[in-house]
């Protein structure tokens, strides 16, 4: 995940202000190890200017005893006065080490301490004990104003560098302490600041986490519950760019993909439904559409076993049982096609023929025994050469003329015809019946469907006109129909094997012989 993108994201946002929290709080805490460890070095510092004090007090105190037993010396004070000199002379060493150990942390102080020791051994060395033994020889020489001058400058510089040492020890640890005193204001201030700002942040943050994190997080929780109802339409903002964001676009594109599931099933269960009815409907029409020239032909045959009959009669009978067997035949050929069709198993023998003879044979063979309609043809005068399985096409076209017979009121006219057309050759078949209801043109084609046939009381399967459709389509060509404003006209487009020259327009022909003239 970019830089970007985590930022946007809540885990990066959370992620944040927790940092941002912990980086006060961490900020805080150190402010306030840092105040107490300057309060402790001042305290230190305190500690230390006051040893260096005292040690210099002292050692004052000393170096004062030393020049009081110098003064009794020089003056003579006899046996006394050198015995206070000699002690005085060893007992200002202890407070000058003192002084240097309570120094020694401070290179300069350290410095200065060594700097007074050296200054007494001086006083000592360089000008009380040569003064003294002057004393011995010339008590009047030791005594005068040039010695007591040369020893008052030389105590004076030595109590004045216990006075410096004193008042810079006492500097630095002022300063430790004001340090350490505005160090511990900032802690102060920052500990007060920690203390209002770290609640306003876990309040904000709760309220962004439950702006941010909780309230899609319900909206999801809502939202699933609705898919469990079967709620697919419910949808998510996937605007968003964060987690919930991608959650929004993974949970729409899930209903989405359920929805469409859903409506394959229900098409898919409305389609067993109807396959369900079909199938009743079709034993119940397959019982009717057999049982009927079964009886037929069972019944005849019986006459035909158990009584003499002259010969029309038998012959009479013999047609019958020929048609209704021809007829149980072609129910038989029908389910047969259906089936190889849906197997894909479905094979054509073209052949080169002229669909003009196909056309006008079954024209014939449809109505040459029906007085009951008359029958118009409309051919072409140039041959419509299609490379085609004849007795397929066949099969075709008798279907439609079929058809037509059975679905035209009696004196009604069936018109044939076969013509070249902008993409092949077409035959049709126009009847002037009632035509074919809107509500059923959609399914006109579909295997066992017959609309309100059944109704009307006319026979059939409802695969004629399924295979016929599938047939065409296997050449190549195509088929369909128009509702005209006195019935309907079922087509098909064949391709022509050969262009065809320009020709006059289609005219009608006469009728076959035996059928009646329009």
């Amino acid at each position: 995940m970019s830089k970007a993108s985590l930022l946007h994201s809540v885990v990066g946002r959370v992620v944040a202000v927790t940092a941002l929290g912990a980086i006060a709080i961490g900020g805080t805490l150190a402010l306030f190890f840092a105040a107490n460890s300057s309060l402790k070095h001042a305290n230190q510092e305190n500690a230390r200017a006051t040893a260096i004090d005292t040690a210099a007090v002292n050692l004052r105190v000393h170096v004062l005893e030393l020049a009081t037993a110098f003064e009794a010396v020089v003056g003579g004070n006899g046996k006394q006065a050198v015995q206070q000199w000699k002690t005085a002379e060893q007992s200002w060493r202890q407070p000058a080490a003192s002084l240097a150990q309570a120094a020694a942390p401070s290179q300069g102080l350290e410095a200065e301490s060594l700097g007074v020791r050296a200054q007494i051994e001086a006083f000592l060395t360089d000008f009380a004990e040569p003064v003294i033994a002057i004393a011995k020889i010339s008590p009047a020489l030791a005594r005068s104003s040039t010695s007591q001058t040369e020893r008052t400058i030389r105590i004076d510089e030595i109590l004045k560098a216990t006075d410096t040492m004193s008042t810079v020890a006492a500097s630095e640890a002022a300063q430790s302490s004001a340090s350490a005193n505005r160090l511990a204001h900032r802690a102060q201030v920052a500990g007060l600041a920690a203390l209002i700002f770290a609640p306003l942040l876990l309040v904000g943050l709760a309220i962004w986490l439950a702006k941010s994190v909780a309230a899609p997080l319900r909206r999801t929780v809502n939202a699933a519950s609705e898919v469990a109802a079967g709620h697919f339409e419910v949808r998510l903002d996937d605007r968003r760019r964060d987690e919930f964001g991608e959650l929004g676009h993974a949970f729409n594109a899930m209903t989405k993909s359920l929805a469409v599931s859903r409506d394959e099933l229900v098409a898919r269960a409305e389609s067993l439904e109807q396959a369900e009815r079909h199938k009743t409907e079709l034993i119940s029409m397959v019982s009717h559409e057999v049982r009927t020239p079964l009886a037929s032909i069972l019944g005849f045959t019986r006459l035909l076993l158990e009584r003499e009959v002259d010969e029309d009669a038998r012959r009479r009978y013999l047609e019958i049982i020929d048609a209704e067997a021809t007829r149980l035949a072609s129910l038989v050929s029908d389910f047969l096609d259906a089936r190889l069709i849906e197997e894909g198993q479905f094979a054509l023998r073209p052949e080169l023929f002229d669909a003009r003879a196909l056309v006008l044979e079954q024209a014939e063979l449809a109505l040459v025994h029906d007085e009951a309609h008359d029958l118009e043809l409309q051919l072409h005068d140039t041959p419509l050469l299609v490379q085609a399985d004849r007795l397929r096409l066949t099969q075709v076209v008798a279907n439609v003329l079929s058809n037509a017979v059975k679905y035209s009121p009696a004196g009604g006219t069936i018109t044939v015809g076969a013509a070249p057309s902008a993409t092949g050759a077409r035959i049709w078949v126009d009847d002037e019946g009632t035509g074919i209801a809107p509500e059923h043109r959609a399914q006109i084609f579909e295997p066992f469907f017959r609309g309100g046939a059944p109704d009307a009381g006319i026979p059939g399967t409802g695969l004629g006109l399924a295979v016929s459709r599938r047939i065409v389509h296997a050449h190549g060509g195509t088929m369909g129909f128009d509702a005209l404003p006195g019935g309907t006209r079922f087509w098909i487009e064949l391709p022509l094997e050969q262009p065809v020259d320009e020709v006059d327009p289609v005219r009608p022909r006469p009728a076959p012989t035996g059928v009646p003239s329009p």
